[in-house]
Parts: C-alpha cells; sequence; structure tokens
C-alpha cells in the first residue's frame, strides 16, 4: 500500500519541483545566519498554523508586511 504522505511529496515534487522538505532545507542552506524567523504553513484540512521566533511583536509584523508586499511584487512581475 502506497504511503499517503508520501505520494502527497511526490505530488508536490512533481508540481513544484520539489518537496516541502526539499524547499525547507533550500531555505536552511541558503541562509545560515537570522536574528529572527516566522514560518506559516497551510496544512491539507486548510488550517493555517504559524511559528515564529520574535524579539518583539512589531518586529514579527514588520517580516511578514515585508513579505506580503515582496509576494505582491512577484505577482506583479
Amino acid at each position: 500500500m502506497i504511503d499517503v504522505l508520501d505520494f502527497a511529496q511526490a505530488k508536490r515534487k512533481k508540481e513544484r519541483g520539489q518537496t516541502n522538505e526539499e524547499f525547507l532545507n533550500m531555505v536552511f542552506e541558503n541562509v545560515k545566519d537570522f536574528d529572527e524567523i516566522a514560518i506559516v504553513v497551510k496544512r491539507p484540512d486548510r488550517v493555517i498554523e504559524t511559528w515564529y521566533s520574535q524579539e518583539s511583536s512589531l518586529s514579527l509584523m514588520g517580516i511578514l508586511e515585508v513579505a506580503k508586499n515582496q509576494v505582491l511584487a512577484e505577482m506583479e512581475d
């Protein structure tokens, strides 16, 4: 019997060119040193979860705002 998680990862790799694990590994290979991090995921059940380290809530909000603006800029290209 095929493992559902293995199938989902194979589907992601085919559609996006990499699995979620490969994507996270690429990020951590390219960014060795950072002060703060925010990670937002949408699970298959459509629940959105957020993990973050922070020096302050204001700093976290700024990081997320920059991320939002970068995504919007990419959408305009």
